[in-house]
């Protein structure tokens, strides 16, 4: 089932949180919609699903007009952050709700689907759990489940209705670390298995990187730029996308900016600590470190203007510098970028200099 957004519109009061959008999303992908609190990505997901009206513009499933069709004509499976599981059913019971709330006779051409027999619901519930891998956990509660295990009855619960569109919204983001890294990477294995056209919104970049077949990166309403993960993270259309997609050195016409009306970009993992200045190297003093885990991050201080530089090293690759250069905090080096991200100076705020 493919999904296109045409133009969408839609106002809180003035303020636009979906402004003039257009996507397509075609049938068996798996798209993230990833921004910031406050971009529109959940709006344009309850949209989608028919939770929301847009104020102008169209919703289109597989080239039809869904923009003001009821939700259960949309057949769309929807994963929430927080559960929304029922605590006084089992976990048999939740999922199975989507198939027995279906009424037993429906209207001709209305696209609302019957009820199934109860040996079918049974054996469609059975092999949902078995895909989750909770078969053993059927006859219990909600309470007694963990938040990764209440996740997955979630998605099991959205899946038994049999959704031509699975939406996620911010479905892992009440997890702990852990827990949400083995959820995504499972979520994208299932996504492989059954290919059902899938869009969830989230605000971790990482997330959206491992899951992810495309990503939609929205800022205040807009799409700022979409593509494949590799895409995006190598070829940002705007600096916004660039920031937002992992830490980031900014040069204001100065060093790696070859001019006032640019601003240059270096990741901190793009730099290179050496010992003698070059054309290309600026010169900086060792500041601090801070070693997490298996990476360590040095931090310089820049001898023309004060400011600061993060550099991102292996742990290993620090440590065989740092003895071969001698460095300690005080110490002065160069900085030599091996990549370098350029876009046009932004036009000064005139509301800045009252």
């Amino acid at each position: 089932m493919s999904i296109q957004v045409r133009d969408l519109v839609k106002h809180y009061g003035s303020l636009a949180v979906c402004n003039h959008l257009n996507l397509t999303i075609p049938s068996g992908e798996l798209v993230a919609l990833l921004g910031p609190s406050g971009s529109g990505k959940t709006t344009l997901l309850r949209m989608i699903a028919g939770l929301e009206r847009p104020d102008s513009g169209a919703v289109l499933f597989h080239g039809e007009d869904a923009t003001f069709a009821d939700v259960r004509e949309r057949q769309v499976g929807f994963v929430f952050q927080h559960y929304a599981l029922f605590g006084h059913m089992t976990i048999f019971e939740n999922i199975a709700f989507g198939l027995r709330v279906r009424p037993a006779k429906a209207k001709p051409g209305s696209g609302v689907q019957t009820r199934p027999p109860e040996a079918t619901i049974r054996k469609k519930v059975g092999e949902l759990l078995d895909l989750v891998q909770l078969d053993w956990l059927a006859d219990r509660y909600p309470h007694q489940l963990s938040g990764g295990q209440r996740q997955r009855v979630a998605l099991a619960r959205a899946l038994a209705v049999e959704p031509k569109v699975l939406l996620l919204d911010e479905p892992f983001g009440a997890l702990d670390a852990k827990v949400r890294k083995e959820l995504r990477r499972w979520l994208r294995r299932l996504h492989d298995e059954m290919h059902v056209t899938s869009v969830f919104v989230t605000h971790d970049q990482e997330e959206a990187m491992e899951v992810a077949d495309r990503i939609v990166v929205m800022n205040e309403g807009r799409i700022e730029q979409e593509g494949a993960p590799d895409e995006v993270y190598d070829h940002p259309a705007t600096p916004f996308v660039l920031k937002f997609l992992g830490d980031v050195n900014l040069f204001h016409g100065r060093g790696a900016a070859p001019s006032a009306q640019e601003v240059s970009y270096v990741r901190p993992h793009e730099l290179d600590i050496v010992a003698n200045a070059g054309a290309d190297t600026w010169s900086v003093t060792l500041a601090q470190t801070l070693t997490v885990g298996p990476n360590t991050r040095i931090e310089f201080r820049r001898e023309d203007d004060g400011s600061y530089v993060d550099v991102e090293l292996t742990r290993e690759a620090w440590l065989g510098l740092r003895d071969q250069l001698s460095l300690r905090n005080g110490s002065q080096v160069h900085l030599r970028p091996r990549r370098v991200t350029r876009f046009a100076q932004p036009p000064a705020d005139p509301a800045a200099a009252i």
